[in-house]
């Protein structure tokens, strides 16, 4: 194999496998019949044409007709995943305060255990969509409505429109609504099919540690003296994020929808403080979470290979 070809054949790596294994040989020959005597680089214009070429290919096999049922798995996936991300902030925000509640010295060591111990009616009001999708059973989608209802009826304040809409209420509000749509929804209802239980496993400690981290960073450190410190407090979370996005992307769902889910997910982190750091410490930061995404999605791509479905177009 001579130079030149070798250095069209990296360049055509650019496209998917399918398309290399149709076309490659004759898009070689071309090339290389084209070419001048001794040359042995590709010539620029060849280069832009065949990286054009790809770029054309890609979209269309990621927002074409071909794609939509992998779109609408994705969509529905996103939709799926939406509750479990609305669990882990309940949890991580009843750890924090379980911990405080233990260090505070009020009452005997044994009633601020019982109190560390109790469930809230947050964690609750989470738990129950989780629950439907786990177990894929109907009838607790609409428990987990229903007691969402009673506890805002206990709660009057948060029955306005404006407080729904905050990020404390309203995310808990489209969980119960992902909840029962996926649990009426034959589609929707599948997708949740699609996580094996070992990635729940694995992400699911992963999610609650970088979650619990970043609002620790918020609740326990002094703002006015340490305010370095506070700037950080999205990046645990973030990089959590990132590295889960870049396991889900081996798949063309996993892609979509973690493209669906990546910067609503990350907001739960405080990700919307970003714009108001110094430029240097949001680009540190987004550049961290660059490297896990790169770092997990290689690891993915190298121990599992391609998928080779007609979903991955």
């Amino acid at each position: 194999m001579s130079p030149l070809e070798a250095r069209y054949r990296r360049l055509l790596a650019c496209y998917p496998r399918d398309h290399r294994a149709r076309h490659e040989e004759e898009m070689i020959s071309v090339l290389l019949a084209g070419a001048r005597q001794g040359q042995v680089r590709p010539d620029p214009a060849d280069v832009a044409d065949l990286l054009r070429g790809a770029l054309r290919v890609h979209g269309r096999r990621a927002f074409g007709p071909v794609s939509a049922p992998a779109w609408r798995d994705g969509l529905a996936l996103a939709v799926a995943l939406w509750p479990f991300l609305m669990l882990t902030g309940a949890l991580a925000l009843r750890l924090l305060q379980a911990a405080e509640t233990l260090n505070n010295g009020h009452g005997t060591a044994w009633e601020r255990l019982t109190w560390t111990l109790l469930p809230t009616e947050p964690v609750v009001v989470a738990a129950l969509p989780v629950l439907a999708l786990l177990l894929r059973r109907r009838w607790i989608a609409v428990l987990g409505a229903v007691v969402f209802v009673l506890y805002h009826i206990g709660h009057p304040r948060l029955l306005s429109l404006d407080t729904l809409l905050v990020p404390n209420h309203g995310p808990v509000l489209l969980a119960q609504v992902a909840a029962v749509v996926i649990a009426f929804v034959p589609a929707g209802h599948r997708a949740i099919t699609l996580i094996p239980w070992r990635a729940f496993l694995l992400w699911g400690p992963l999610a609650l540690a970088g979650l619990t981290a970043s609002k620790a960073i918020v609740r326990w450190v002094d703002v006015t003296v340490d305010l370095d410190i506070v700037r950080w407090k999205p990046l645990p979370w973030l990089v959590v994020v990132a590295l889960a996005a870049g396991y889900a992307c081996r798949s063309a769902v996993g892609r979509r929808a973690a493209l669906l889910l990546f910067v609503p997910a990350a907001a739960l982190g405080d990700l919307g403080d970003l714009p108001f750091v110094p430029t240097s410490t949001a680009l540190a930061q987004l550049g961290c979470a660059a490297l896990a995404f790169a770092v997990a999605a290689a690891l993915a791509w190298r121990r599992n290979g391609p998928v080779a479905s007609a979903t991955d177009r």
